[in-house]
């Protein structure tokens, strides 16, 4: 029973996965769908199409964060050990909205979370050994 749902979760993820940035542009229209919905916006499907891409997103960076850690070459970013990585959603709001207008469509939110990632967890050093 387990791995038909592991198999399941498989199938759903991986188009997630492969193409889970989006443009800015495209993706600030639909949040502002939902925040004009007011409480009604958590019954739109969309809203957890878009939490899942910001988490797609997320998961992203930290296999590419891993990945370069493990090679030993310096990372974008750099996360307390003792704490996950945190971005509040007015932060990312923020660092979407202060995208200028005629970039949003050629900048995808994938870009936009490691640049603020890299500013709120700036590495210190050549490489900070303890990041997890």
């Amino acid at each position: 029973m387990k791995s038909r749902f592991a198999l399941g979760l498989l199938l759903v993820v991986a188009p997630l996965t492969a193409a889970s940035a989006q443009d800015v542009a495209h993706f600030l229209v639909r949040v502002d769908t939902l925040i004009a919905r007011g409480p009604f916006a958590l019954l739109s499907p969309d809203f957890y199409r878009l939490k899942r891409l910001v988490e797609a997103n997320g998961d992203e960076l930290k296999l590419e964060f891993a990945r370069e850690k493990a090679l030993g070459h310096r990372t974008a970013f750099c996360p307390p050990v003792a704490d996950k990585p945190r971005v509040s959603k007015t932060e990312y709001l923020s660092a979407l909205r202060a995208v200028p207008v005629a970039h949003r469509r050629s900048t995808d939110t994938k870009d936009v979370l490691r640049s603020l990632l890299e500013k709120k967890y700036p590495c210190r050093g050549p490489l900070q050994k303890s990041a997890a």
